[in-house]
């Protein structure tokens, strides 16, 4: 699996954050869905799965290390 810092040089824009990271910013309100978009990145490649996905089991979120975050 690779590291956050790994994952953040793959991507041009936008900005890399561990689940549990992601999570904190969204329970303060830092992120809300008219602030960007984000999607999962499972360890190796990035998902098309939207963070803001409603369907989404705790249990699956176990399978994603990081989201990829871009800002509108």
């Amino acid at each position: 699996m690779k590291s956050k810092e790994q994952v953040q040089k793959e991507i041009k824009y936008g900005n890399v954050y561990t689940l549990e990271e992601f999570i904190e910013y969204v329970e303060d309100g830092s992120f809300i869905p008219y602030d960007g978009v984000g999607y999962f990145h499972d360890g190796e490649k990035r998902t098309n799965r939207s963070v803001w996905a409603s369907d989404i089991s705790l249990l699956e979120l176990k399978k994603y290390p990081y989201v990829c975050w871009y800002n509108k």
